[in-house]
């Protein structure tokens, strides 16, 4: 019952972390005008993660990542909001792992089986969440006018491609393996989802939309589906780490 009340926490405070983020989104897009929502949730989120860091006891290293990205926050200017954004996305992705880590699938021996394509899974899970972690650096310099939109389109279209690849070699090797098989539909489907508000967010910009309610919308919705993707692939690449054998390993 404590794991299971545990986990349960955990998802609320993963859940939590996700609305800050997302009110985060809101107040670059709308230029401010969600400041004080933004505010109040980061307070509100940064006690959930304390307890939770309490509870689990080995959640330190989270609420140290809380604590920089609140004094981010404070700073004006495009780098301090750029990396504001980068670890609110960590941040999520942290507590998405623990949520893994409390779940009773994760409490169970794993399901081991053998890796036997080139290159390694590891590698492959490694790189995806690498490329992800990188195309939300581009998606923030955008959002604070510190790059160019190009970078960004260029690195969806190379992370995209790159996680497709990755999630059908999951499902084709281990087809039967149900925890690697849902993580590999989740990461596929959730990149889908973001590409689609993507597009739909730099057509609009190109339409002259950027003010709308739907512009900000969808803009908040790509963000947080950004952070949903690298949460996913860290935890996939956990999973990979945990279940999948390298080649030169047997069996038992």
């Amino acid at each position: 019952m404590k794991r299971s009340r545990l986990q349960l926490y955990a998802v609320f405070v993963a859940f939590s972390t996700l609305l800050v983020v997302m009110s985060g989104a809101a107040v670059t897009s709308s230029r401010g005008l969600f400041q004080n929502v933004h505010m109040a949730a980061g307070v509100a989120d940064a006690f959930l993660i304390a307890g939770l860091s309490i509870w689990r006891r080995r959640g330190w290293s989270i609420l140290a990542i809380v604590i920089v990205d609140a004094g981010l926050g404070k700073f004006q200017g495009p780098v301090a909001g750029i990396l504001h954004a980068c670890f609110a996305a960590l941040l999520f992705a942290g507590v998405a792992a623990i949520s893994l880590f409390t779940s009773r699938s994760w409490q169970r021996d794993p399901e081991l089986v053998q890796d036997y394509g080139r290159p390694s899974l590891r590698f492959l899970s490694v790189t995806a969440a690498l490329l992800v972690a990188l195309q939300i650096v581009f998606g923030a310099g955008f959002r604070h006018s510190a790059v160019g939109v190009l970078p960004h389109l260029l690195g969806a279209m190379v992370a995209a491609l790159f996680i497709m690849i990755v999630g059908v070699c999951v499902t084709t090797q281990f087809p039967k393996h149900r925890s690697l098989r849902r993580m590999a539909a989740a990461f596929m489907t959730i990149t889908g989802i973001q590409v689609f508000l993507g597009m739909a967010a730099f057509l609009m910009r190109l339409m002259n939309m950027a003010g709308t309610r739907v512009f900000l919308a969808i803009s908040v919705a790509h963000v947080a589906t950004g952070s949903l993707v690298l949460a996913v692939s860290v935890m996939l690449a956990l999973e990979i780490r945990r279940s999948v054998l390298p080649r030169a390993q047997e069996t038992p």
